[in-house]
């Protein structure tokens, strides 16, 4: 309850009334259009953490988080697991050489998509989570997951702002499981934006349940390779040999 009234308080002062009932109504619908369908990811999930030892399961609302004080509570989305399948599935249909590209999941929570990633050969695969209690909780299950599966140069989990994380100097692919609102993820569009254009990287973007998708079309960077009913595929000027099917 104290945590609750300090998220209102905090949100009406940042924010004035009509903000707080803006997220207060975002909020709402948010949680009616996810209602059911979790339990099958709940049942994947619980098969996951049994095999390695993980704890990966379970759905965090940000009032119950320490980051409940943070500027960017305000705009963040609560910690949902996503599922291997989904995961898999979106990194397989890119045609590329992994062993190019740096994997960065933007609001990595307890390292779910990071513990699958790291099973394809990338440069690196990288969390960013402003929760330390999630990072915390993400470092231990890296440390779980045993070296045979993994396939990438390194594994690694900084507890930090996505709006300001400043990005490796390579080929991304860049993982979003709609985890904050348009002020943060326009920042990370922006900047993502940027490495492209004065670095020439490549940048590729998997985006599930792409509520601000227009944040990334209006930088006029990205163009769609791939989409499902779940999951937006986005990327930046492409190479000729860097095709998706």
């Amino acid at each position: 309850m104290v945590r609750w009234l300090t998220q209102v308080g905090y949100a009406w002062h940042r924010h004035g009334p009509i903000g707080l009932f803006w997220l207060i109504g975002y909020n709402i619908a948010y949680h009616v259009s996810r209602r059911g369908r979790h339990a099958p990811l709940s049942q994947e999930i619980d098969s996951f953490d049994s095999k390695y030892g993980t704890d990966t399961a379970s759905f965090r609302d940000i009032r119950d988080l320490d980051a409940i004080a943070l500027p960017a509570a305000l705009f963040a989305g609560r910690y949902e697991p996503s599922s291997a399948e989904l995961v898999r599935s979106a990194l397989e249909r890119l045609q590329i050489d992994p062993k190019r590209f740096t994997f960065i999941d933007f609001g990595s929570g307890k390292g779910r998509t990071l513990l699958i990633a790291v099973g394809f050969p990338f440069k690196e695969v990288v969390g960013v989570e402003f929760s330390r209690e999630l990072h915390e909780i993400a470092k231990k299950n890296i440390a779980l997951i045993p070296q045979e599966i993994t396939r990438a140069g390194a594994l690694r989990s900084i507890n930090g702002d996505a709006a300001v994380f400043e990005l490796p100097k390579s080929d991304l692919v860049c993982y979003l499981y709609n985890p904050f609102g348009p002020p943060v993820i326009t920042a990370v569009a922006e900047k993502l934006a940027a490495h492209h254009k004065h670095y020439g990287y490549r940048i590729i973007i998997i985006y599930v349940d792409p509520r601000h998708r227009e944040v990334f079309e209006r930088t006029g960077k990205f163009a769609v390779l791939d989409e499902t009913s779940e999951t937006l595929i986005l990327t930046t000027v492409q190479k000729s040999e860097d095709q998706v099917v």
